[in-house]
């Protein structure tokens, strides 16, 4: 059956079943409460507020196969990450990763959930590598690319759709004995676009069995709704609501949680994520 036809015919359902779970789960994303009251600490608060430029150095990556070290920064001391990375017959270039160490990005505020890694080349294009796949402190990433000579580093995000890296940078990696180290790459970092000043979100309930992919469409559409995307980008918010009141009727209804349900919770992420950045712009 057509996903459009088997939305209309379940969206009836899905409204009622949305606002149950929302109840259980999902926080009022329109209760704003001062800053004071933030779960964060003050210093991360004033760094994740803070947009700009960090510059790593570029390393030729394509040369052959190597192995490659992550170094802390002062937001996550504690945290670390090896791996390799492998020169492609095709050109490409794989990159693998374990990372330790890590704390919830929910330290850096209720709208963080996972960590992503990216690739910057040095005229200052980054592209996103992957998300880490975490487990307690724990996380690996899997990822391959056509970039060549590139910069790498970890940021905390709100979900794995976002285009572009936020100021929260954990981890970069090092060229500590790259002889074919490149110039630096100069990357451009978002501040705090995810709520206005003073503006707390509540915690999700990451306890509840839902896995990160739900979780992370449920912290899409309330970020969506704080940016006022319901009425500056009307369409592509509701498309986006579509998909995610599907995706809540499926995860009420089926214990287990199929991968259907899983792609349909990406894709709506990515649709408020859409709606978020437009209603932004058609606010300027």
């Amino acid at each position: 059956m057509p996903l459009d036809l088997h939305v209309k015919r379940r969206f009836g359902f899905c409204l009622a079943a949305g606002a149950f779970l929302m109840l259980t789960v999902q926080p009022d994303a329109q209760t704003a409460v001062p800053a004071s009251s933030s779960s964060a600490p003050a210093d991360n608060k004033t760094e994740v507020n803070r947009s700009g430029f960090v510059e790593i150095p570029a390393v030729n990556y394509s040369l052959g196969d190597r192995k490659i070290e992550f170094t802390p920064t002062a937001r996550m001391p504690g945290a670390l990450g090896q791996g390799q990375v492998k020169a492609s017959k095709d050109g490409g270039v794989s990159v693998e990763v374990q990372f330790s160490g890590l704390a919830s990005p929910a330290k850096f505020g209720n709208e963080f959930l996972t960590y992503v890694l990216w690739g910057s080349i040095p005229n200052g294009r980054t592209l996103k590598l992957g998300e880490l796949t975490l487990k307690g402190n724990q996380a690996r990433s899997v990822a391959k690319t056509v970039l060549r000579t590139f910069a790498m580093m970890v940021t905390a995000e709100p979900y794995a759709a976002v285009a572009h890296p936020s100021s929260i940078v954990v981890l970069k990696a090092s060229s500590a004995g790259n002889t074919t180290q490149a110039t630096l790459a100069q990357i451009e970092l978002q501040g705090d676009i995810y709520a206005p000043p003073g503006y707390k979100y509540e915690p999700l309930d990451t306890s509840s069995g839902y896995p990160p992919d739900v979780l992370q469409a449920m912290n899409a559409r309330r970020i969506a709704q704080v940016a006022g995307a319901e009425k500056y980008a009307f369409e592509k918010f509701q498309a986006a609501e579509s998909l995610y009141q599907l995706m809540i009727a499926e995860a009420i209804q089926e214990k287990k949680i199929s991968k259907r349900t899983l792609g349909v919770a990406k894709a709506a992420a990515q649709g408020f994520e859409d709606a978020r950045e437009l209603a932004v712009r058609n606010q300027r």
